[in-house]
């Protein structure tokens, strides 16, 4: 698994007394924890490209690998519940949104005792395929990688771009990212995503992106995500929501490169983490 070292860094908005609180709760239950959302984009993405986010949150989502409702429960059990909310909680005096993946899903959706329905794909692929951040004060913990964040954005504008149409700038945020270092880096060494966007950078750097994301997914799965990117009317709204010059260009090519990946010949299914 590769590591992002932000030690001794000033500059890392994700509250680390909230992330150590959240690993405590992981070795007690044995549960793997990943960060996901906004602070994974600003420890994965920002704190990388040692920028500020243009969209800054306090608040810490996460997902939790469980074997069942029994494990979401003994995790939580420690945290001030926030309202009637079943899944969000205070943590050190932050919001922390806690989304349980794995033994509890159904059809890729888990179900809360209140009747609220979660749509959790992508989250189990996010885990196969993450990454280690080692924050200033040397807590250690997983996060969804650039691609996987990207694959996340895209289904999370699916389900509520009608009430909230930030996923839709997020996802224009982690794709611009990869045109700049260190992730670009990786793409001047992939000659497919090159050649297939015609040595264009911007459309190259989303094409290798969209590769990486589809790896983890079954095609299935994978096709859901697709569906978003080459439905007319949801790319349209999409583009719009983005807000991005770049729209076209990104969505382009990460639809390609995610299709490129997801149709290869003899590729077998990917497995869910239970």
């Amino acid at each position: 698994m590769a590591l992002i070292d932000l030690s001794g860094r000033e500059d890392v908005p994700v509250p680390e007394e909230v992330i150590a609180a959240l690993l405590e709760r992981s070795e007690a239950t044995g549960l793997q924890v990943l960060v996901v959302g906004a602070a994974a984009r600003d420890l994965v993405i920002h704190a990388q490209l040692k920028e500020r986010p243009a969209r800054s949150t306090l608040d810490v989502d996460i997902a939790v690998a469980v074997g069942g409702d029994g494990d979401f429960t003994e995790f939580c059990a420690p945290f001030e519940r926030i309202g009637g909310s079943e899944h969000a909680f205070r943590v050190c005096g932050a919001e922390v949104d806690v989304v349980p993946f794995g033994g509890t899903e159904s059809s890729r959706t888990v179900r809360f005792a209140d009747g609220n329905v979660l749509d959790v794909r992508g989250m189990g692929e996010a885990a196969r395929t993450a990454v280690r951040v080692r924050m200033p004060r040397g807590t250690e913990v997983d996060a969804a990688d650039l691609p996987a964040q990207a694959a996340l954005k895209i289904l999370a504008w699916r389900d509520r771009h009608v009430l909230n149409r930030k996923d839709a700038v997020d996802l224009a945020t982690v794709l611009n990212a990869a045109t700049k270092d260190p992730f670009v880096e990786h793409v001047w060494g992939d000659d497919k995503a090159l050649e297939a966007m015609e040595w264009d950078i911007v459309g190259a750097a989303a094409f290798h992106v969209g590769g990486r994301a589809a790896v983890p997914f079954s095609r299935a799965d994978g096709s859901e995500v697709l569906a978003v990117l080459e439905g007319e009317e949801s790319r349209s709204m999409l583009l719009t929501d983005m807000r991005d010059r770049n729209g076209e260009t990104l969505l382009t090519g990460f639809a390609r490169g995610f299709a490129a990946e997801l149709g290869r010949e003899g590729r077998p299914p990917q497995g869910r983490r239970r």
